[in-house]
């Protein structure tokens, strides 16, 4: 197995252990539950984040629109760490099959419409899926040129 293979495999088996449950944001935000939670006041926050009660309460009420180095900040002050991730929707391994056999579908229809003209079209599912293996096996930014 080559390199890529090997880390795309990993990736997909700590992706899998992921409740993604547990990362869905409370209606409320993440700063503002947590604080509730702690039963700190948006005045008491904002004491230990140096900033202005109103300015936390904007913070709470923005908080998708934060920098990462103020969320950093927020979770400091709620004796937090901020986790930044991205989550796949699916196993990795899983996209780039389904890209690959999508440039492989777009590529045969291509051929097949000049092939059709001279009634020589291919069989576009054995073709697909060889094609599909052959763009896996090659640079994988490929897979995403449009």
């Amino acid at each position: 197995m080559n390199e890529k293979k090997m880390i795309i495999r990993l990736l997909d088996k700590r992706f899998a252990g992921i409740d993604s449950e547990l990362l869905k944001k409370p209606s409320q935000g993440w700063i503002r539950t947590i604080r509730e939670a702690l039963g700190m006041t948006s005045t008491q926050l904002a004491r230990r984040m140096g900033l202005s009660q109103p300015r936390v309460i904007q913070m709470e009420k923005n908080e998708k629109n934060l920098k990462l180095a103020t969320l950093e900040k927020a979770a400091a002050a709620l004796g937090c760490r901020l986790v930044y991730a991205l989550v796949p929707d699916e196993p990795i391994e899983e996209m780039l099959r389904d890209r690959a056999r999508e440039k492989a579908t777009e590529l045969t229809r291509k051929v097949n419409i000049n092939m059709a003209l001279e009634n020589q079209q291919v069989d576009s599912s054995a073709q697909i899926d060889e094609l599909a293996a052959e763009l896996l096996s090659r640079s994988l930014s490929a897979l995403w040129e449009d």
